[in-house]
């Protein structure tokens, strides 16, 4: 018996098995991924809709998004107290958002909706004065994101804001 010969077709077999286990692995991995960017698509999209449903339904959070819309100044305390509220809770999700872009975790076609939305969105009188007294609550690399990609950039043209339909 060739001792040489069985170690060699030993290792042989031992080598196939660690490729199979790697390409099995790197399928794993694959699949994961994908689980984990449509996990998070979908809570992000969750975080938006309700924000949005709960606009669409509550009279008085929806009157004040009308009302900041055309001139925020007309904003009573509470109004602007639960404006502002609404708005936190929008940039927390849209922050959200931002980071999970970063790290790699939306696809891009998600993203740039997402961008448009807030390109739109912060064009509204109400939303500018909002975001200059409350910037300084999300992160720097965030507000620098919103200064420089987001503000600047004009909304598409004749498309209706909060309060103008």
């Amino acid at each position: 018996m060739n001792w040489d010969a069985i170690s060699a077709g030993a290792e042989l077999v031992g080598a196939v098995g660690v490729i199979a286990t790697l390409g099995y692995l790197a399928v794993q991995i694959r699949q994961n991924t994908n689980a984990v960017k449509l996990g998070t698509a979908h809570e992000v999209a969750e975080e938006f809709r309700g924000m949005f449903a709960l606009a669409a339904s509550t009279p008085g959070i929806l009157d004040s998004l009308i009302v900041a819309a055309r001139e925020p100044v007309e904003l009573s305390g509470a109004e602007k107290a639960q404006y502002y509220n609404f708005n936190n809770n929008f940039i927390l999700a849209y922050q959200n958002a931002y980071l999970q872009m970063e790290k790699g975790l939306l696809e891009k076609e998600q993203w740039e909706g997402m961008n448009r939305m807030m390109i739109d969105y912060t064009n509204v009188p109400g939303f500018k004065e909002y975001w200059r007294n409350r910037k300084h609550w999300t992160s720097d690399s965030f507000q620098r994101f919103m200064d420089t990609e987001i503000a600047p950039s004009t909304p598409k043209e004749g498309v209706s804001m909060v309060g103008e339909y």
